[in-house]
């Protein structure tokens, strides 16, 4: 992404955002609410479409004006709620995920989400109701869904906020597995022990701008809280999220 700026009427969410993401990458988007963190995931997603700059994939210039330009590009983002259907089976959910050229075939789905599931490790009951399942198990759905269109840019929005730590535990293994098969990992997170304790950088914003990069192995929280409050002089010029 370079010099991507996003406007809400006089509100500047995100202003000249530079962003690189690598390959096999795990990349955590850490600031206070209003920092510009979702604003800026949602252009990458499909959702808002920049009002200044560009974005480009391998290189190359793209235009993402909907999650679908997305998913093309082999971009998925998961969201902070779940958009699951409780009373559909794990494959029904997945099923509805498909693309408008495909042909509905259940089982055709059901098993390459069962081969999705044995390349990463996933422990996934595919006939499961989503009622019947733990958060964790849902979060892990939602990956496989976005996996099954093809996404090797996967952006997880507070993907741990409300399970206990062995849920939490289980999607970090989820997270490094990812990484360590190649896919790309930006994780919008507010918990400071799991941008600690997993991630190859650290990505801080403040008031719709990047304070600084850390590198995964240098973070620790007295240097992300003082780029997280650098620019904290100025609250009406914040965005919500």
């Amino acid at each position: 992404m370079e010099n991507v700026t996003k406007r809400f009427g006089k509100v500047v969410a995100n202003n000249a955002i530079n962003l690189e993401l690598h390959e096999g990458e795990i990349l955590s988007l850490l600031g206070e609410n209003g920092s510009g963190k979702t604003t800026l995931m949602n252009m990458l997603s499909g959702i808002y479409y920049p009002d200044e700059g560009q974005i480009f994939v391998d290189g190359k210039e793209v235009e993402i004006r909907s999650p679908k330009d997305a998913f093309d590009l082999h971009i998925g983002m998961i969201h902070q709620h779940f958009k699951l259907v409780d009373v559909f089976s794990a494959t029904e959910n997945i099923a509805l995920s498909m693309g408008s050229g495909e042909k509905f075939d259940l089982k055709k789905v059901h098993d390459k989400a069962r081969a999705i599931c044995e390349k990463y490790q996933f422990a996934l009951d595919l006939d499961q109701k989503v009622y019947e399942m733990s958060v964790s198990q849902k979060q892990t759905l939602e990956i496989v869904k976005v996996l099954y269109r093809g996404a090797d840019i996967l952006i997880l929005d507070e993907p741990t906020r409300g399970i206990d730590v062995g849920a939490k535990y289980e999607i970090y293994c989820i997270i490094a597995e990812l990484a360590k098969q190649g896919k790309s990992i930006i994780m919008i997170s507010s918990e400071m022990s799991e941008i600690i304790g997993m991630s190859n950088r650290v990505m801080v914003m403040c008031d719709g701008r990047i304070t600084g990069f850390i590198d995964g192995k240098d973070a620790t929280q007295e240097n992300i809280m003082a780029l997280a409050t650098q620019f904290e002089t100025a609250p009406t010029a914040a965005a919500n999220q």
